[in-house]
């Protein structure tokens, strides 16, 4: 299948992609307020109803299902208490599967997008600011150092602390929000010893720019055609002053009348960024579209478990393997396919330990290796699964993995259904 959907749902955004061809773009997007009513770590009802029929609208406008659509949820999805009995309630009114997804795994689809780019700047961050939480990736001629650093400083929390930001006209001034969060940073993350002269500030802030009409010019950092300008610092700020002193909200929300709403976080997150371009020393910034949606483009997973039959479908495990690993993701079980004996049908591989006859200590260490994955890929191959992998799948899915069948068939259509209760929420297909 050529054509998939591609959807990333932040706290306050959800921004729908198409991907044709291996190259991704967006076809709609639309702002919500799922913090309203977030109560004892569940959405509120309206938000809940105004999430699905808007999912609704899209599965019948784009005839989406589990084969051709992936969900990637991150910000306040995260704090949501029971995420199985969402993610099935979702898929049960959708037909898709809500794929809640970890920060680490977020860094590593935002590493993926922007290493590959700026390999030319010397050191360079990258700002991804969310509805919670902020996600900052220092780079150093295009390599990732250290950790991610984690702000819990997000769009909401600033709305939260200076409520009239989104008066007509910002109440507060800029530099009095600036120098709050640029407090903050400091008592969350280490001193910088370095300065970090550029910044690719992602999430929208291309169009944002654009319509807001900051003085961007040609990107001369690197030759991409995504990111086609930059800004200088001392204009950036100078425009974030008039957008915050001189220009009333509604005339904001008139720049942007495909998603007018985007604009209630736009003051908030310009403050933010221009908190972390001052604590970095940053003189020159990037506004980027791209998002984690650019990194799963690139790499859909980091590292995976492949659960199948070893006995039965061998050489075509072999092939999806070799393909997976050709991809750059890393396959934590099995570890290698030598097939050195087998025990009851139980195929045995180099490495594998067993012990008077009894495999379940092999069976261990694949179920360890599930709950340290990013996804887990059923080989239905034949339209067969067996008890062990069953086992297996259903390990998984109570540990909150992402299960991807690898053929379209009855068994990914009745997936749970042997567990006496409505179909597992799962995906059909890689990209």
């Amino acid at each position: 299948m050529s054509n998939r959907f591609l959807i990333d749902i932040g706290s306050s955004t959800v921004k729908v992609y198409i991907r044709k061809k291996q190259k991704i773009s967006m076809i709609t997007q639309k702002t919500f307020d799922f913090k309203k009513g977030f109560c004892e770590n569940r959405l509120s009802d309206d938000a809940k109803n105004e999430l699905y029929d808007f999912f609704e609208h899209l599965v019948n406008e784009y005839a989406m299902t589990n084969r051709n659509t992936k969900l990637y949820a991150t910000g306040i999805f995260r704090d949501i208490c029971n995420k199985n009995e969402f993610i099935e309630d979702f898929f049960y009114k959708t037909g898709l599967y809500f794929n809640i997804i970890s920060h680490n795994l977020e860094a590593f689809y935002l590493e993926k997008a922007w290493t590959n780019n700026s390999s030319k700047i010397e050191k360079m961050v990258v700002i991804n600011i969310g509805g919670k939480t902020t996600e900052l990736l220092l780079c150093e001629k295009g390599e990732i150092i250290g950790n991610p650093l984690k702000l819990l400083i997000g769009v909401g929390s600033i709305i939260k602390k200076f409520p009239s930001i989104n008066n007509s006209i910002c109440s507060y001034s800029l530099d009095y929000i600036v120098k709050d969060i640029i407090l903050d940073i400091s008592k969350q993350i280490p001193e910088i010893d370095k300065k970090y002269d550029v910044a690719i500030y992602t999430g929208g802030e291309l169009t944002y720019m654009r319509c807001a009409d900051y003085q961007l010019v040609p990107n001369t950092m690197f030759s991409d055609e995504n990111h086609p300008y930059m800004i200088d610092t001392t204009k950036y700020v100078k425009r974030n002053n008039e957008i915050f002193s001189s220009i009333p909200l509604l005339d904001l929300k008139k720049m942007m009348p495909d998603n007018p709403e985007w604009m209630v976080g736009a003051r908030a997150c310009s403050a933010i960024a221009q908190a972390i371009v001052h604590y970095f020393g940053i003189s020159t910034i990037i506004p980027s579209n791209s998002n984690l949606i650019d990194g799963v483009n690139i790499q859909e997973a980091n590292n995976v478990v492949i659960c199948g039959s070893f006995n039965k479908h061998l050489k075509q495990i072999e092939v999806l393997i070799n393909n997976i690993n050709s991809k750059g993701i890393t396959v934590l079980s099995p570890k290698n396919t030598e097939v050195v004996g087998a025990e009851n049908d139980f195929v045995l591989f180099k490495d594998d330990i067993v012990v008077n006859h009894n495999t379940w200590a092999v069976e261990e260490l694949h179920l360890k290796a599930i709950d340290k994955c990013d996804l887990v890929i059923a080989c239905n191959y034949e339209n067969y699964l067996g008890v062990s992998t069953t086992f297996e799948l259903i390990h998984a899915y109570q540990a909150g993995k992402k299960i991807v069948f690898v053929e379209d068939n009855e068994i990914a259509d009745l997936f749970g259904k042997r567990m006496g209760k409505q179909v597992m929420p799962c995906e059909v297909g890689l990209l």
